[in-house]
């Protein structure tokens, strides 16, 4: 216990079935008589050689060796050979019962070579062949195991599996044995054998163990050997006590080395080591009250007025948990947390309390501590056995969950309080996803706000289709009173030199544009007043500086030239423009339409000035159905857009889901008493109150308008 370290409980790696020179086929093979012929001491350091903790000695109808086998362990124990490890003795046997049955007999470790013969004339094994499997006692099996009890031993079948196994025996036999109160666990050799269906009927769950039954001290021709089989006994010291209450706690507290190949002892990385507790109203005045843990330790449980809530919050505000609470209980938390004032005051705390928490963090060890005053240094590490201040957040370095009973009642009242724990363990990343999902989310938002706001442009495109059909219907009068072609031939011209209008403003302005580019390109001379004149060094950056200067001035000049080749590009345009054959076809139109127009004014047929103006008018429409088209192209591309963001969402989200299940299942794979199932989307509560909340409809009514999912 002294190399554990820690409170309570720990896993020892016990053998239950070894055998010693006392049995008579003890080295069975070539070399047995030389075998035969070894040493308690040597005997004991093949089992302490491979790190076994407990055994216990079951020699066939015989306690020979076992006193020998003590004081053996203790000259070991004074002389500390290479290989010696502290190694605890449970002095037992394996009896051969009436009927052929082979029955261990493990008893306390204070026992002797004395008490295992009393056991043996008890059970009638009056045979002088002690150490031979041949002979048998006169007690029937049930018998035996009322005498080893009485003897506040344990009786466990050996080997039920295999020859002279329980499991061997004719059904009536079987049935009484299998009624045996006394017997709650076997060795079992081979996990996978078929139980006989008498056990099966029964509903029996005996505590399944494995020992070697070791012969031989290497394993020679497959023989089983020391550490080559034993058991995981969780139990806080070695005692035939720990051992009764460890199988019958079954499968909890053990462990075949067949079916566990790890080592149990190893725990997690970040563990509770201890509270101490100072000067508090009630507790550590005289001397720091301590508690120490277990590093399995994960609730404080006690009778009430035992004092559980105070060690719990005591941890909580040391630990700086108390923001975790509900705020119901955040009122009855304030008294382990306040210094009293008077007698009738709650407050558990005086001036001068101080809680101080021992955690054990990747084998290192730390000291959070907490008081009123905020005088203490917040976390300290243990350095050469001296706690030195170390840096960082108490709640990132020590995630530490605590729960009162309180707690945890209001938890079940809150819908899926339990998926929000889940959310915060690192393995499942919650955070990290949900900044993950809040970039898809604000996209997919924003794609869907603004195809929503261009599409409000869209709303007047029946209208302007309608206003077009009645311009054209105008035009269509006009176009049939004889003077089509001067009118379309105006129309058209008039179109083409609005486009050449808007062609020419879109670059006509390079040259301006150039010039203030150049304007900009040189920057003011470098500020000499910060160098020295008489510095080589920084006569030699001027000169640099003033080398770039010029550099940027010729590129300015540069521009400047190009600024003024683009105005000459300009006339040249204009006089070209003015010079060709299209210009005068526009001034041949515009000629035509003003004697026509002359011309109905005298016959007073008209003003085709309106043609005119129904032309533009027209030209408008069609420019405006033209950017209503790009606008419903624009929302349609957003809406496609927006839906490929909403599968990466919905991909997001089954993502959370695979977390949540994944780390479930790395928690709970092994845990036959709590299961757990995440149901993808199955928030009821929230999505209801959610679609509530966008409806505008957050009290109760329309629930049969909103009905369950199984209603549709």
């Amino acid at each position: 216990m002294k190399e554990w370290g820690w409170n309570g409980a720990r896993w020892w790696k016990c053998d239950f079935h070894t055998h010693t020179p006392a049995s008579n086929d003890y080295g069975k093979g070539q070399s047995q008589t030389a075998l035969q012929e070894r040493s308690p001491k040597e005997w004991l350091l093949d089992y302490m050689r491979a790190g076994v903790d407990c055994i216990a000695i079951t020699d066939h109808n015989t306690g020979a060796w076992i006193d020998l086998v003590k004081t053996a362990l203790g000259e070991l124990a004074s002389e500390k050979p290479e290989g010696f490890r502290p190694l605890s003795v449970f002095p037992g046997v394996e009896i051969s019962v009436n009927g052929g049955v082979h029955l261990l007999a493990i008893l306390g470790c204070d026992k002797t070579t004395a008490d295992i013969d009393s056991l043996l004339g008890a059970v009638g094994f009056h045979s002088p062949s002690k150490g031979s499997s041949d002979a048998v006692t006169t007690k029937s099996f049930i018998e035996v195991v009322e005498a080893i009890v009485s003897a506040n031993g344990l009786a466990i079948p050996a080997h039920v599996d295999d020859d002279n196994g329980l499991f061997r025996l004719p059904g009536t036999t079987l049935q009484q044995a299998l009624n045996c109160k006394d017997i709650f666990a076997m060795e079992l050799r081979n996990p996978a054998s078929q139980k006989p269906p008498l056990y099966v009927s029964e509903k029996l769950h005996w505590a399944e163990i494995l020992g070697s039954d070791s012969h031989h001290p290497s394993g020679v021709a497959g023989q089983s050997y020391p550490g080559s089989h034993f058991t995981w006994v969780k139990m806080g010291s070695p005692s035939v006590e720990g051992l009764r209450l460890a199988l019958l706690d079954g499968e909890l507290s053990v462990r075949r080395s067949d079916q566990d190949t790890d080592d149990p002892n190893e725990h997690a990385p970040l563990v509770l080591d201890s509270i101490e507790v100072s000067q508090a109203r009630y507790m550590g005045c005289s001397q720091i009250f301590t508690i120490g843990f277990n590093p399995w330790f994960n609730a404080i449980i006690g009778g009430r007025g035992t004092g559980k809530s105070t060690v719990v919050e005591f941890l909580r505000t040391a630990l700086r948990r108390e923001a975790e609470l509900p705020e119901t209980l955040q009122p009855e938390f304030e008294q382990y947390n306040r210094v009293y004032q008077d007698r009738e005051d709650s407050g558990l705390l005086t001036e001068d309390a101080a809680i101080r928490v021992i955690c054990r963090k990747d084998s290192d060890r730390f000291r959070v501590q907490w008081n009123k005053a905020g005088g203490l240094e917040p976390i300290e590490q243990e350095v050469n056995g001296q706690w030195r201040r170390a840096e960082g957040d108490i709640q990132q370095r020590f995630p530490v969950r605590i729960y009162s009973q309180k707690q945890i009642f209001q938890l079940a009242k809150t819908p899926l309080a339990l998926l929000k724990i889940i959310d915060e363990a690192p393995e499942v990343g919650y955070h990290s996803w949900s900044e993950k999902w809040k970039v898809q989310e604000s996209r997919f938002l924003s794609l869907r706000a603004k195809a929503r706001e261009i599409k409000v442009g869209t709303s007047e495109e029946q209208r302007l289709r309608g206003e077009l059909d009645d311009v054209e219907r105008k035009l269509a009068i006009f176009e049939q009173s004889g003077h089509t072609e001067i009118l379309k031939s105006f129309q058209k011209r008039k179109r083409q030199q609005r486009d050449v209008e808007v062609w020419e403003e879109s670059w006509t302005g390079v040259g301006e544009q150039l010039r203030e580019v150049a304007a900009e390109i040189v920057p003011d001379l470098l500020d000499e007043t910060s160098f020295d004149s008489d510095a080589a060094s920084d006569n030699e950056l001027q000169r640099r500086a003033a080398k770039t200067h010029d550099h940027l001035n010729k590129i300015r000049k540069a521009v400047e030239v190009l600024a003024s080749q683009a105005d000459d590009i300009v006339v040249e345009w204009r006089k070209s423009r003015d010079e060709s054959s299209w210009k005068q076809s526009v001034e041949a139109a515009m000629q035509a339409y003003q004697e026509l127009t002359e011309n109905l004014s005298r016959e007073g047929a008209g003003d085709p000035a309106a043609y005119g103006e129904l032309v533009q008018r027209r030209q408008v429409i069609e420019q405006r159905l033209e950017k209503l088209d790009e606008r419903k192209k624009q929302v349609d591309d957003l809406n496609n857009q927006a839906d490929t963001c909403l599968q990466h969402l919905l991909e997001i989200r089954r993502e959370l889901t695979a977390s949540r299940r994944s780390f479930l299942n790395s928690v709970l794979s092994e845990n036959q008493y709590v299961q757990i199932q995440v149901v993808p989307y199955g928030a009821r509560e929230v999505v209801e109150s959610e679609f509530r909340r966008l409806l505008q409809r957050e009290d109760d009514g329309f629930q049969k308008d909103i009905g369950s999912p199984d209603g549709g």
